[in-house]
């Protein structure tokens, strides 16, 4: 076919064919079930989809693709309607409706839809023949014997050095990378090995992106992971291959008659006696363009309301002043105003119609606005429509993607989908893709036992991978769930620690589910080897970086011994939402309103601190409570309780999760169009994006499953931060403030210090601590003073402080102790042991 005219055809086409071959692996994997268990009609109505895929193909020239379905369609003639098929036969058909798949990818970047491995396959599927394909011919003129795999072991090293976000020469290692892959890719041309060459020229390309590190670096490593799997493959086809024959006319029963039906067939839907199909097919870029064009329409919207009521509040302003000329002319007519009061009462009229024909406009505009608003809003919910599709069409392929890697990898595999029907917008689906398929391929190689360690294990031979959507309001849940071993936190450790990620001392102090994120992070992978299922590096860290960029959160957890499971929060759709403006300072942002259950007011008996956590009772609940501004990296604020006054907070929710956040103010509510910070600001992960409100401000826009999580007691500190309850020392002596710190952290606990009481005050404002340890006697604020201040302030009056002094008269004791101090000593006794033993005493049980 003419390439102008193949270009031209190509999205149709693909698109089709993307929905047959999902239609084909779906139906292929029912036919291993009983008969009895099967749908009605599957093998007549597989057949019907092979058939009308193989005449699209031999339509336009595809003789790979054509050549593959062709053999499919002929091992399905074979297959008796009353016995399962074989599971030989169906991984056969399941390998080259991935080939086909992987053609269609080179079709979408502009190259050649070739299949590779076409004779492999066609005498996979038992459909051998002398004709090989152009790309097979090519790889089989001349072995390239071990100095290949050698080259590419070589290059397998490379990566797995330079996926360490620490490399000591980075960009002498990819310079040996490059100039490995490019004497490969020589070899390879020399022998005429064509696919050989073009993967190893991929390779080097991929490599040479590695050298500045960051985020570019992890997506280069991902592509040159795959190149050099399909490179070992191709590999081991130049070794295997032998010269072909010239190529003889391939036996198919859609010939030139046939093609025709063929075409008939696909136009024709299913069920409707070959009705004419209305449907139309529209580029998903043209969605995403209308998309923007109906949200902008919205936000516009919001604008055209706000100067609607500036409009309105300038009518109401001209009635005023109307009042005030009215009242004047009428104190100048009764004092005999003379030749001035006649042009005051022309003005009078004049402004009069002014002001009636002001206010019709105004009713006008109002009634426009409304109606405006009222076709944008079906325009966008028909859009929205438009966009949404059943979360099968993501869910389906994995079935596919299970069977194969379960074969790789000699496994048994039992998948179980859920939540197929729920509806998502078209762009959260087509990016869950990836990472979904990273998590599924992650349980099945890392998750599940081997058949033989699950039998001692008293488990079923048979592993149990659950991949389910869950529908939670205007959010959505999609879970990852396997019944194996569960994540190991101490070989995670050693695996950070060994990578680069940090030292062993950071390593030991981070709590089990603090290790068991750690999988998130870039170039974190607990195989050494790169094979076409671990070990490069990349995969999981997708997955978070996923979840963040479309406003969402993943997670992990585990049971030692009974299985794992990752959980992906995301919006149910990426279109325009409604955001709760909230101030805190001088600070305007918003928070998704799905998120938002409550806005409240708490009063200082609502607060207090249970384990050294500010918690808040609500509706007989203790909740978590947080100051907004300081989880988002803004100084902090007093909060009105510091005064006396109530304090507003907003309760957000996340399934089970509630958290209460403090904030000065809600200052409205409006429709957001969220635009993304780029990948300047793609670390900073409470942040989803940033909004346009319709005075023009841009506001930035919270992620609320990120502050959720955030605020988990296991997972606040920080990578680096010792599990042990910090502690204040506050004394004007450096000497002193010296020695009790030590003397803290040889006990293991994590100190942070102060010169006197009004600096201490400082630090616990910015700081979360657990008890405080002060001298009596200093500048600005003494200790007394310090205590006082502590026990009168709501977030602070639960934790305790102790009184170290020279001071050691009854009465000086008693005076501390009425200031609200929870101990008391001398400094002689700081060096017998007492402090550590009264801090011991006074710590809470569960934070120690």
């Amino acid at each position: 076919m003419d390439p102008q005219l193949l270009r031209s055809i190509w999205p149709v086409f693909a698109a089709e064919t993307r929905e047959q071959i999902q239609a084909i692996g779906s139906k292929v994997l029912g036919l291993e079930q009983p008969a009895s268990a099967r749908e009605p009609d599957l093998l007549p109505s597989l057949k019907r989809v092979v058939h009308s895929l193989k005449g699209s193909a031999a339509s336009l020239g595809l003789d790979d693709i054509e050549r593959i379905v062709h053999a499919i369609e002929d091992g399905l003639s074979q297959v008796n309607a009353d016995q399962p098929i074989s599971r030989g036969a169906v991984e056969a058909m399941l390998r080259g409706l991935s080939a086909i798949e992987s053609a269609l990818n080179r079709g979408d970047a502009g190259e050649q839809p070739a299949v590779d491995g076409v004779a492999a396959l066609l005498k996979a599927l038992g459909h051998e023949e002398p004709a090989v394909s152009a790309s097979d011919a090519a790889a089989s003129n001349g072995p390239l014997g071990e100095d290949g795999l050698k080259a590419l072991e070589a290059l397998e090293a490379a990566l797995g050095t330079l996926v360490s976000p620490k490399v000591e020469d980075r960009a002498g290692a990819v310079r040996a990378a490059v100039d490995q892959a490019h004497a490969l890719r020589q070899s390879a041309e020399a022998v005429q090995a064509e696919q050989v060459a073009a993967l190893a020229e991929a390779a080097a390309l991929g490599f040479t992106r590695m050298e500045e590190g960051g985020d570019a670096a992890g997506q280069a490593a991902s592509e040159v992971a795959g190149a050099l799997v399909d490179l070992r493959t191709a590999l081991s086809v130049a070794e295997e291959a032998a010269p072909a024959p010239a190529p003889t006319p391939v036996k198919s029963t859609s010939g030139p008659s046939a093609k025709p039906a063929a075409r008939a067939a696909a136009a024709a839907p299913e069920g409707r006696g070959g009705a004419v199909d209305r449907a139309v097919r529209v580029s998903v870029k043209t969605l995403d363009s209308l998309a923007l064009q109906v949200e902008h329409l919205v936000s516009g919207r919001s604008q055209q309301g706000r100067r609607s009521e500036g409009f309105r509040s300038l009518t109401d302003q001209a009635h005023e002043v109307l009042l005030h000329l009215e009242r004047a002319a009428s104190q100048l007519a009764m004092s005999g105003g003379g030749s001035a009061l006649e042009p005051l009462r022309t003005g009078l009229g004049l402004m009069r119609t002014m002001q009636k024909r002001l206010l019709e406009h105004a009713k006008e505009a109002h009634r426009d606005g409304e109606q405006q608003a009222l076709v944008a809003q079906v325009i966008r919910d028909d859009l929205r429509d438009l966009r949404m599709v059943p979360a099968s069409q993501v869910l389906e392929p994995l079935r596919r993607t299970v069977r194969e890697t379960a074969s790789r990898l000699d496994k048994e595999v039992a998948l179980e989908l859920g939540g197929t029907d729920v509806r998502l917008d078209r762009r959260i689906v087509d990016a869950l893709k990836d990472p979904l398929v990273h998590l599924v391929r992650n349980a099945i190689d890392h998750g599940l036992e081997s058949p033989e360690a699950r039998k001692a294990a008293g488990k079923s031979e048979t592993g149990r991978l659950v991949v389910r959507v869950e529908a939670r309001g205007t959010r959505v849940g999609v879970i990852v769930e396997d019944d194996g071993a569960g994540l190991d936190p101490v070989r995670v450790r050693a695996t950070a620690v060994r990578r680069g990620l940090m030292n062993q001392e950071a390593a030991d102090k981070l709590s089990d589910a603090q290790a068991a994120r750690l999988i998130f992070q870039p170039g974190f992978s607990t195989r050494d080897e790169v094979t076409s299922t671990s070990g490069r590096g990349v995969g999981l860290d997708v997955v978070l970086a996923t979840a963040q960029r479309l406003q969402g959160s993943a997670d992990v957890e585990f049971t030692p011994g009974k299985g794992t499971r990752f959980i992906v929060d995301l919006p149910l759709t990426l279109a325009a939402a409604l955001g709760l403006l909230v101030r805190t300072g001088t600070m305007v942002t918003a928070i998704p309103s799905d998120a938002v259950k409550r806005v409240l007011r708490l009063d200082a008996d609502d607060v207090g601190t249970v384990a050294g956590r500010v918690v808040a009772r609500l509706d007989g609940e203790q909740l978590t409570f947080l100051s907004l501004a300081e989880a988002i990296g803004l100084p902090r604020m007093p909060l009105a309780l510091d005064s006396g006054r109530r304090q507003t907070a907003v309760l957000l929710t996340l399934g089970e999760e509630r958290v209460l956040y403090a904030i000065d103010e809600v200052v409205g509510q409006q429709e957001l169009v969220v635009r993304s910070l780029g990948k300047h600001l793609r670390d900073v992960t409470h942040l989803a994006g940033a909004a346009v409100l319709d005075d023009g401000r841009v506001v930035p826009v919270l992620n609320a499953p990120e502050l959720l999580r955030a605020a988990k007691p296991d997972t606040r500190t920080s990578t680096g931060e010792s599990k042990l309850p910090r502690i204040l020392v506050c004394d004007d002596s450096l000497t002193t403030r010296f020695a009790m710190k030590s003397l803290l952290e040889i006990a293991g606990y994590p100190v942070v210090t102060a010169s006197d009481g009004e600096e201490a005050w400082q630090v616990l404002e910015r700081v979360h601590c657990h008890l405080v340890v002060s001298d009596w006697q200093m500048p600005r604020l003494d200790g007394v003073g310090l205590a006082r201040r502590i026990k009168g302030h709501p977030m602070f009056r639960r934790t305790p402080i102790i009184l170290v002094t020279s001071l050691d008269s009854n009465e000086d004791r008693a005076a501390g102790l009425e200031a609200g101090a929870d101990g008391y000593l001398v400094k002689r006794e700081v060096e017998r042991g007492k402090l550590l033993e009264l801090v011991r005493q006074l710590l809470p049980s569960s934070a120690a």
